[in-house]
């Protein structure tokens, strides 16, 4: 008996210690790294990524905080918290402990950090400023010894159009003299999150890594001081994210957290059989499409970007809870003061208005700005927060890019556009405009002439001094301008080949045969816009007017654009002569009410006073701006 007792025990000691070898786990990711306590949401998901981490049932014992949820998803390799930060909480490193058996087979200290006070932090960005649209890779390199990093699958090849060119966070921050000299006023930067992708990676919306910088830009703590680097210049940031989708070789790819974490996962599963592949049908307008078929509507929002890109399921709440709380992890780690959410038609419409609503509500100041890539009014205003969609849609967006108005403008300053004067190109414009009546607030849309995605403004207009005009309309009219880095060097590329889009900066580069950032590196005609942009840049910054005015204007004669931008204080009169060589005198009494009394004005391109503004006489392909008095 007695040896049949020691047996047992014996047996169910090496039991024991089995159960406990299985139980042993590594933890390799933790996400967020770390979170602040005071947030406005105190509910704070915490995902662990380790070795049957899902066979271990965590504790915390903190003051303030309370373990309200752990969910065992379908991998047994992860396992998601959701924690109670609640307003006694105190800053400090909350032991979350693993236990396997009632013992503590592991522990990690997370870090709750104290909010920074920094006044006016996350202020958004606005009519008043000015944006310019850069590409990491290809603006400067600041720090060669970066390259080419250990791990990360592309190397740096200039040779190659679509490889990287090495540009990084030091090279932007060494030349943040040259954005406030121009005078924009903030920056937006093509995504800067780690793409350790094969192929193409440079332009950074294949995250592979979404809480972190990727090594050949810097680091998470070089962007953050990027950021107030740029604050103290008086420059705000904006930070291009993509909740839609993430890259094929995304780190969850190797572990799908669960089974319908993508769309149509099982072409991923199947072992990506071409045969599969499900891809969308980039038709935004199914969003709002009355008539839309399920198939084309499912395609629209479930189908991948590209094969290299699956397409995250939004729907899934543990998903849509981990993308909200990483925009909400940069906002407040970096400072940033908006955000340009990537592809935003073609995710789920009641996720992408959940995602907006938090956002705002964290940050009643900042600013969002919607991509929707379209040529049609009606389709853009759809997704603006606010607007009186006949389905009750709304978005909760603050600002969408307004990309018909980019498409009219480019059509209207064309060489090539010769309709008749009952239909003038600035005609075209003008009445472009009419359809704001469609937008909540059209004064907040981002605006622009170009970007990373569609032939630049100088291989449509083909001329300079169309491209000022361009930019005259773009700098004066209403909404937030954007202008694409190189447009002051007059860039030409086409959307046909990206490449082209997205050259290299000329000086950005040790041993580049000139540098543009200076006056000596730029050819005559560079300078000549160059200047000319900057003179409107430097006089917007001031001008509240243009940042806060109303926008009057006027029916367009001989293909003349007259437009006010009117406070009670101020009147600012933009006059656009679109025609080739035709000189037109403007008889101003037909602007009474819009002059309000004014007898005189100066004009802020050439600097000349007009002591007599009662006619003005404009050459063609000329541009006045003139503060009325």
């Amino acid at each position: 008996m007695r040896i049949k007792s020691l047996i047992i025990t014996l047996l169910l000691s090496m039991l024991s210690l089995t159960l406990f070898s299985k139980s042993k786990i590594t933890v390799d990711k933790v996400e967020p790294s770390f979170w602040w306590v005071g947030m406005k949401n105190s509910t704070l998901q915490v995902m662990i990524h380790g070795d049957n981490i899902s066979s271990t049932k965590p504790k915390i014992e903190y003051k303030g905080v309370v373990l309200k949820q752990s969910i065992q998803v379908t991998s047994p390799n992860y396992l998601v918290l959701y924690l109670e930060i609640t307003e006694e909480t105190l800053p400090g490193k909350v032991p979350i402990q693993f236990l396997a058996n009632g013992k503590v087979i592991h522990t990690i200290n997370y870090e709750l950090k104290a909010r920074e006070s920094i006044d006016n932090k996350n202020i958004g960005f606005d009519p008043s400023d000015v944006i310019y649209l850069l590409m990491p890779d290809r603006f400067a390199n600041g720090d060669p010894t970066i390259d080419n990093v250990e791990g990360m699958t592309q190397k740096m090849n200039r040779e190659e159009p679509y490889g990287r060119h090495g540009g990084d966070l030091k090279g932007i921050a060494d030349h943040l003299n040259y954005f406030t000299d121009l005078g924009v006023t903030a920056l937006w930067l093509n995504p800067v999150q780690e793409n350790n992708s094969s192929e193409q990676s440079y332009h950074g919306y294949g995250m592979t890594d979404l809480y972190k910088v990727d090594p050949r830009f810097g680091t998470n703590e070089e962007y953050k001081a990027l950021v107030k680097a740029c604050h103290d210049n008086d420059l705000k940031v904006v930070m291009d994210l993509v909740f839609n989708h993430i890259g094929s070789d995304h780190w969850w790819m190797n572990d799908l957290p669960m089974s319908d974490w993508l769309n149509h996962q099982s072409y991923w599963e199947d072992g990506k059989k071409e045969s599969e592949y499900y891809g969308t049908n980039y038709q935004v307008t199914k969003q709002l499409d009355p008539y839309a078929s399920k198939e084309d509507f499912d395609q629209n929002v479930e189908g991948w970007f590209t094969p290299k890109m699956p397409d995250l399921n939004q729907n899934n709440p543990i998903l849509a809870d981990y993308i909200i709380q990483n925009t909400i992890w940069w906002i407040e780690y970096a400072g940033l003061n908006g955000i340009r959410m990537d592809t935003f038609g073609y995710a789920y419409k009641a996720f992408a208005s959940r995602w907006t609503k938090e956002i705002m509500e964290e940050y009643p100041q900042f600013n969002i700005v919607g991509e929707i890539l379209v040529k049609e009014t009606p389709v853009a205003s759809y997704f603006a927060g606010g607007a009186n969609n006949l389905d009750g849609y709304d978005s909760y967006l603050p600002s969408v890019t307004d990309m018909p108005l980019s498409f009219a403008a480019n059509a209207a300053f064309s060489p090539e556009n010769d309709a008749p004067d009952w239909n003038s190109p600035m005609r075209q414009l003008a009445n472009h405009l009419t359809q704001d009546y469609l937008f909540p607030d059209p004064y907040n849309l981002v605006t622009c002439l170009d970007n990373h995605d569609v032939n630049r403004v100088m291989s449509n207009l083909k001329d300079p001094e169309r491209v000022k005009l361009a930019l005259t309309f773009l700098l004066t009219t209403r909404g937030i301008p954007q202008i694409y880095y190189g447009t002051e060097l007059l860039y030409e590329g086409f959307e046909s080949d990206h490449a082209s889009l997205r050259l290299d900066f000329p000086g950005g580069w040790e041993g580049d045969e000139r540098s543009a950032f200076e006056l000596e590196g730029r050819t005559a005609i560079e300078n000549d816009v160059y200047d000319y942009l900057k003179n409107i840049l430097q006089w917007r910054k001031s001008n509240s007017a243009i940042h806060k005015g109303k926008l009057i204007h006027y029916i367009p004669n001989d293909d003349v654009y007259v437009y006010f931008r009117k406070t009670v204080e101020e009147t600012v009169m933009i006059i656009i002569n679109n025609n080739e060589e035709k000189v037109v005198t403007i008889d101003t009494s037909n602007f009474e009410s819009a002059i309000s009394g004014a007898t005189k004005g100066k004009e802020i391109i050439s600097g000349i006073v007009y002591s007599d503004i009662s006619t003005i006489k404009i050459n063609g392909k000329q541009a006045m701006i003139l503060e009325l008095q």
